[in-house]
């Protein structure tokens, strides 16, 4: 049985659903990102306007997220969904028939913010189903669904080119996918009809720890994911090394988040936030060491992706242990908004870090914020990382 008293069949039924959305979601915002930002450098705006533009579907996250547990309790978990997939499917298309820059940012920021409650709404519901004994291995499945879609988005982009309708409508048809795929599930998602008892700015003052840790993973992948292959040509490895950096990255958040979500359900969670932390300090200057080595540094960002995105893993699943029903949709909005300010934060910090001393600011950037959250568990959290 599963936390809310769901039989056997019906848990499988409603995690397979959230696993189906889940990739859905991931192989849009895959798909659409890289998409967009080819679309405009071809029309020659100028990279710092393409990344203002990228960055203002972090700030629909941020806008959309004080509204989304309101929006839930009036509209019902199925029909805010429906409502969220309609949202993004228009403005996704959208984006292909109207060629004006200035729409351009309102259309991302709607998609932003639409994007946001359909992942805020599948990761409480995974939160309020799943069994405590295997929530952590739950959520662990989920986050390596959707980082492992986000990251073959791209790949059809070479099939489809950047200057038809055709990946629009492929990015379309997996926003309606994600919303089909809760449709088998309906009579059984959660109601979310129960008093909201801790409100949204209270979260950062009642779990610190877990807002940040959502924080310091949006810091950390934001500015490797802008910053990873640029950091790779300044060191002159070449462009297939520098791209071989981001994969390597992104190859260890799809390896490692099960492994990691099974060891929080053995293990205390804020002991498992501790040794995701340590192993990005270790990894990062161990990248920093071997970088005139470009090859020795790839197993290096493999675990690097991996733990430093663990943090968001064990994040949710103890957020899954501390809150229910409205006050896990609360909770979820509250990391969405750390998500967005994370989002925004990383690039600039691992941009300005690299101009201020060379390529290797970015790999300290990750050892400044690793190491700062890490601080915030010994004085926090003490009993439990000395043990």
């Amino acid at each position: 049985m599963g936390e809310r008293g769901l039989s056997t069949t019906d848990l499988r039924r409603s995690l397979v659903a959230i696993y189906a959305a889940a990739a859905a979601f991931g192989f849009m915002l895959g798909l659409s990102s890289p998409l967009l930002s080819l679309i405009l450098e071809s029309r020659d705006v100028g990279s710092s306007l393409i990344g203002l533009n990228g960055a203002i579907a972090s700030l629909g996250f941020l806008a959309s997220a004080p509204i989304i547990p309101v929006l839930v309790r009036k509209l019902g978990i199925i029909r805010f969904i429906a409502s969220g997939v309609v949202t993004a499917t228009i403005s996704l298309l959208l984006l292909r028939a109207i060629d004006d820059i200035a729409a351009w940012f309102v259309l991302r920021f709607i998609l932003g913010a639409a994007i946001s409650g359909l992942l805020l709404i599948s990761e409480t519901w995974i939160n309020q189903i799943a069994d405590p004994a295997s929530r952590g291995r739950a959520i662990g499945i989920y986050v390596t669904v959707i980082t492992a879609a986000f990251a073959a988005g791209p790949m059809i982009i070479p099939i489809t080119g950047t200057d038809s309708w055709a990946p629009f409508i492929v990015g379309a048809l997996a926003i309606l996918v994600s919303g089909a795929a809760f449709l088998p599930v309906r009579k059984i998602a959660p109601k979310f009809d129960d008093r909201q008892s801790v409100w949204l700015l209270s979260f950062f003052t009642v779990a610190p720890t877990l807002m940040a840790a959502v924080a310091v993973v949006a810091i950390i992948d934001g500015a490797m994911i802008v910053h990873l292959a640029v950091y790779g040509l300044r060191l002159e490895a070449g462009l297939t090394i520098a791209t071989a950096m981001v994969s390597a990255f992104l190859i260890g958040n799809v390896l490692l988040q099960v492994p990691l979500g099974w060891m929080a359900d053995r293990l205390n969670g804020y002991r498992v936030l501790a040794i995701c932390s340590i192993v990005g300090v270790l990894c990062s200057f161990a990248v920093v060491i071997f970088a005139p080595n470009h090859y020795i540094i790839l197993p290096f960002l493999v675990i690097l992706g991996g733990f430093t995105y663990g943090l968001y893993t064990i994040a949710l699943t103890l957020l899954g242990e501390r809150f229910s029903g409205n006050n896990l949709v609360a909770a979820n909005a509250a990391f969405a908004i750390m998500w967005g300010v994370g989002g925004i934060a990383g690039p600039a910090v691992g941009g300005l870090a690299m101009d201020a001393v060379g390529p290797q600011g970015l790999p300290f950037t990750i050892v400044v914020t690793c190491g700062l959250f890490l601080l915030l568990l010994i004085v926090r959290h003490p009993d439990v990382v000395r043990r």
